[in-house]
């Protein structure tokens, strides 16, 4: 984009767009669609992409319709494997484990095992004290000139 006529186009399509970047593309749009120079300029630097992605794209059908087209190969035979032979329990465990089904699940450890908690579970060693429920005045002053400088930003 070197070409001074491309740069003062963008230029003017700015001032006429009095710094909106969406309205600048816009116009800039139109004004390449008449203009061949303008074109140019803006479409040079990306050529060899737009002209290499376009081969690539017309150049990959055909290969995916020749791999269609090609008589199908032999199939591949895969050797399964033999199921390996059912394991068994010895008559002993087998009792074992019916001895102990329908007995509840196991005894959980004594209260007394467990560790310690403390009284307030959101501080977790930290020195920030717990969150307020209602925001200070301060807060909500701040959020009111974000929110007003926020309006007067997107009037546009």
């Amino acid at each position: 984009m070197s070409d001074s006529y491309t740069s003062a186009k963008i230029k003017e399509a700015l001032v006429a767009s009095q710094g909106s970047r969406a309205r600048a593309q816009d116009i800039l749009l139109g004004w390449a669609q008449a203009d061949d120079r303008l074109l140019r300029g803006l479409v040079e630097p990306y050529l060899k992409g737009i002209v290499t992605g376009t081969i690539e794209r017309m150049t990959k059908p055909a290969v995916e319709k020749s791999n269609a087209a090609a008589p199908p190969a032999a199939p591949v035979r895969v050797p399964v494997p033999k199921p390996a032979p059912p394991r068994q329990l010895s008559p002993e465990d087998l009792d074992r484990a019916l001895s102990l089904m329908g007995q509840g699940a196991p005894p959980r450890p004594s209260p007394a095992a467990a560790p310690a908690r403390s009284a307030s579970p959101l501080k977790l060693g930290t020195t920030n004290p717990v969150p307020p429920t209602k925001a200070g005045s301060k807060h909500q002053q701040t959020m009111r000139a974000l929110a007003a400088l926020y309006a007067r930003k997107h009037q546009d």
